[in-house]
């Protein structure tokens, strides 16, 4: 398992240096950098299946939620994010996934909470990273919007300008992907209600709580867009102060329960 580690961290950490060479020079063929990013995401994928299987998947714990998550967000790039839309994410996604894996392999797989007790809470679990990592890539285009949005109101254009994707098709992907996890993250509360014992439990009360609250201000931003047709930099600080409190929701609470009480 050291060798696939050590393969996987080499191979995010080429792709990303890669992606940013192709920033700097055109000479960088696309087919190449592709091809190290899938490689790095087939590994990351065995990794992190390995490092789950080694304690027949019986625990779940911060270390590995958060690469399920980088996994996923590094898989959408590959299937999701467009050359013209995606190339400054990228990087950042892949150094992201290689953190991830670094803390995957520091981190006991015996360690967390166990997920053995019913498929039920597995379902639940699985739509809350799913819906997590989408909402996290609409946060990332949601931080390029305003970026994209200050280098026009300060007519600033740099180097890097160059390579951002127009306006309109940065805020098309952002509303799209707040849409689709909006949804996957209302279905994920709700499965936690059909198939969890108490949602308001001790332990489980304060993810409850801030994921509601979050779903409920992304929710706003998805109806203010798509029926008012309200545009602007307030429902994008809006949707990055509702990942902020998903994030708390989803891994504060976990890390002080996997880390600090344990």
């Amino acid at each position: 398992m050291l060798s696939l580690f050590v393969l996987t961290l080499l191979l995010y950490i080429a792709s990303a240096s890669v992606m940013w060479r192709q920033l700097a020079t055109a000479g960088v063929p696309q087919k190449l950098t592709w091809a190290i990013a899938l490689a790095a995401v087939i590994s990351h994928g065995i990794l992190l299946w390995s490092y789950l299987a080694g304690d027949d998947f019986d625990h779940l714990n911060v270390a590995s939620s958060l690469s399920v998550v980088a996994f996923l967000l590094a898989l959408f790039s590959l299937v999701r994010v467009k050359r013209n839309s995606g190339l400054m994410l990228r990087p950042v996604i892949y150094l992201f996934a290689a953190v991830s894996c670094v803390i995957l392999w520091l981190s006991p797989a015996s360690w967390g909470a166990t997920i053995t007790e019913t498929h039920g809470l597995v379902i639940h679990i699985v739509l809350s990273l799913l819906a997590y990592a989408i909402l996290m890539l609409a946060t990332l285009y949601a931080v390029q919007l305003l970026y994209l949005t200050y280098l026009l109101k300060n007519h600033r254009m740099n180097t890097l300008a160059g390579y951002l994707p127009p306006l309109m098709v940065v805020e098309r992907y952002f509303f799209r992907l707040l849409s689709t996890g909006t949804l996957l993250l209302f279905v994920a509360i709700g499965s936690g209600f059909v198939f969890l014992n108490d949602m308001f439990a001790q332990e489980q009360a304060h993810k409850t709580l801030l994921s509601s609250i979050a779903a409920i201000i992304y929710l706003a931003v998805v109806v203010l867009h798509g029926i008012r047709h309200v545009r602007g930099r307030s429902l994008v600080i809006a949707s990055v102060i509702a990942s902020i409190i998903l994030s708390l929701g989803y891994f504060g609470s976990r890390f002080v329960r996997d880390v600090i009480l344990s």
